[in-house]
């Protein structure tokens, strides 16, 4: 048998509001059949990322070091200093809070070198820098980062759409915060019309990483950045296939297929683009592990990343009175 655990973030997570506001009505009829028998276990975690590392046996509450491996993805090599994911990010200014825009800035490449020049004139004063390989991805460096051993922060994913007030680095907070709105005030100098902030997650120290164990999945399968980012970390295959079918499994392995395409259409609040998107995943993903797992062929499980995972069972043919399709009521509520 071959065991299949979905991470798909924005899975569930708008339908309450979209349902009972806008009377929306989600369609994924092979979805629906594959969780129509399943069993429910929880977990103290949510996020993509905060799900995924605590799979790997991270302790809830604790810093995520997704900066670290990032880097080694990005640069082909190990950090030299402690570091934080330092992305790129534009903000709104509403009455009552600063919301941050679901999608991400687009920079060119000599955009960026000219605001990494301009922010580490002034980073240089706390022996921090800014460096970048790819113009959505950027890493703040110093000693500082290490010396803050409370340090915490959120995700970017987790930061999508929402206010920010609450999600800001906590730690040496009156230090990160001031830090934060220098840098605000260093782009708005920049006029750049594509970011006016950095958002600063996944604080690590390469002399205090400890490896991910490798036993939690033989391999992860998924186009995304995350799951590339987790197979180096796991020191696992990798794959990119844009359907199951596509997908190379061997029998007797456990694979994570990160899918996020629904993320940053639930955080957005776009309705049409957050359909679309599962009719490709209910068409090109769940109607062959349905098929996978009513043969036998597949065991599947999947989380919408919002502390809860499913875990599908086959609906015995001779059983014919058990419910062969779950309503999205059940999958919204069950607890």
């Amino acid at each position: 048998m071959i065991k299949l655990y979905f991470y798909l973030p924005g899975l569930f997570q708008p339908l309450d509001l979209w349902c009972k506001d806008f009377a929306f009505q989600p369609a994924a009829s092979n979805l629906l059949r594959l969780c129509a028998n399943s069993s429910i276990t929880t977990v103290p975690v949510q996020g993509l990322e905060a799900t995924l590392f605590h799979d790997y046996g991270q302790a809830a509450g604790t810093e995520i070091p997704f900066a670290h491996y990032r880097y080694c993805a990005d640069f082909g090599s190990p950090p030299p200093t402690a570091l934080l994911c330092a992305d790129p990010v534009w903000l709104k200014s509403g009455l009552d809070s600063v919301v941050m825009q679901p999608e991400l800035p687009s920079l060119t490449l000599d955009e960026v070198t000219r605001l990494l020049a301009v922010l580490n004139r002034h980073l240089q004063e706390d022996g921090l820098q800014l460096v970048a390989k790819h113009p959505q991805r950027w890493y703040l460096l110093g000693e500082r980062v290490q010396a803050d051993a409370s340090l915490r922060t959120v995700p970017l994913s987790q930061a999508l759409g929402q206010s920010i007030f609450a999600l800001l680095p906590q730690g040496d907070k009156r230090y990160w915060h001031r830090l934060l709105n220098e840098i605000q005030m260093l782009l708005h100098t920049c006029e750049s019309p594509a970011v006016n902030a950095l958002w600063l997650w996944g604080a690590a120290n390469p002399a205090s990483i400890v490896p991910v164990s490798a036993n939690a999945f033989d391999g992860f399968i998924g186009i995304t950045l995350t799951s590339q980012v987790m197979a180096l970390a796991s020191n696992t295959p990798h794959q990119a296939p844009t359907t199951l079918s596509e997908a190379g499994l061997e029998t007797g392995k456990t694979y994570a297929l990160v899918l996020d395409a629904l993320h940053v259409p639930s955080v957005s609040d776009d309705m049409q683009s957050w359909q679309q998107t599962l009719d490709l995943m209910d068409e090109y993903w769940f109607a062959p592990a349905l098929a996978g797992l009513q043969s036998g062929k597949f065991s599947v499980s999947l989380t919408a990343c919002d502390g809860r995972t499913l875990h599908c069972q086959p609906t015995p043919a001779w059983k014919f009175w058990q419910t062969r399709r779950a309503t999205w009521e059940q999958l919204r509520e069950r607890e």
